[in-house]
């Protein structure tokens, strides 16, 4: 969905009057929606002004609380680094590649001059953006709710997958089985007292309200285990917490914290052998080693002098 959306031939057109007129914004052209990804090309005219160098197109920041110009190049080019202004034979376009929600205006255009009282604005223009994007699957009562590519659960226990996809407005979801004529028209996926049987590809469909042709999908595939009457451990866990959030939640990070514990006692263990390994010197060698000074009240003892050497 990557048409290029030219509003070149259906133009953003900001009717100016330089001397208190009231300006007029209108699309003319094409009449088709503007999807999230496409290309978007306005332009900004006037009939009073054949020359629109002195006008630029502006944009509204919520956060920042004003308005900013968008074809000056030491502001904000790194957050709109997919916008391209320029002036060509006396036109004034602006480009919009791979289109986002959040580019959606609103965008004005106004004029440059430094005279207040002859300054034209336009009216504010705010594209109506339609978008689908990724559809996410989590588990309903597990403390780790993400569902990947694959789900492994016992038999007879009770399976609650939620679907999701962030849209402009609420799409409908549906869900099928592989092989299977067997389809659900909610969100919610809801599989109590699980069989062998019912494993298999599950695939969650969502599509725009507004527009079926826009469609996204994710797909699991459900694992039966089978139910075990010796292994009492899986059989005696909460409800709501498999074996593998055991596994995710407790064993993992006790072995981490056990290996952090072992790595110190090994460092500190390899420091005190380093120290021992220095040479230790006796408060008896340093007393031998001590020079002797003229005036000195304290000598030298030795094993074969018994006479202070005292000058």
């Amino acid at each position: 969905m990557n048409a290029v959306l030219c509003l070149s031939l259906g133009t953003l057109l900001c009717a100016f009057h330089a001397h208190g007129g009231t300006p007029e914004v209108q699309i003319s052209g094409p009449e088709f929606p503007v999807f999230e990804g496409d290309d978007v090309t306005l332009e900004c005219s006037s009939g009073s002004y054949f020359d629109m160098r002195n006008f630029t197109f502006q944009k509204y920041s919520k956060w920042m609380n004003r308005w900013f110009d968008l074809d000056t190049v030491q502001y904000f080019r790194c957050w709109y680094y997919n916008l391209n202004v320029s002036r060509e034979g006396g036109r004034l376009l602006m480009q919009l590649n791979d289109f986002s929600e959040w580019q959606k205006g609103p965008y004005r255009c106004i004029s440059s001059g430094d005279n207040i009282t002859d300054m034209a604005v336009s009216e504010n223009f705010t594209f109506i953006v339609y978008y689908l994007r990724d559809v996410y699957l989590q588990r309903a009562n597990s403390w780790s709710p993400s569902v990947g590519d694959y789900l492994l659960v016992e038999e007879g226990a009770n399976v609650e997958i939620k679907c999701s996809a962030s849209a402009d407005q609420e799409p409908y979801y549906d869900w099928t089985k592989e092989f299977s004529d067997w389809s659900w028209s909610y969100d919610t996926l809801t599989l109590n007292n699980v069989q062998q049987s019912q494993a298999g590809l599950y695939t969650c469909t969502a599509r725009h309200s507004d527009y079926p042709m826009m469609v996204k999908m994710k797909t699991f595939q459900l694992r039966v285990a089978p139910k075990s009457p010796d292994y009492s451990f899986v059989s005696a866990l909460p409800a709501g917490l498999s074996l593998g959030d055991i596994l995710l939640y407790f064993v993992a990070p006790t072995v981490t914290l056990l290996l952090l514990v072992i790595t110190l006692i090994i460092f500190i263990i390899r420091h005190r052998k380093k120290q021992m390994k220095k040479p230790q010197i006796s408060l008896i060698d340093t007393e031998k080693r001590t020079p002797i000074y003229k005036g000195s009240s304290q000598s030298v003892y030795t094993t074969s002098d018994t006479q202070p050497l005292v000058m």
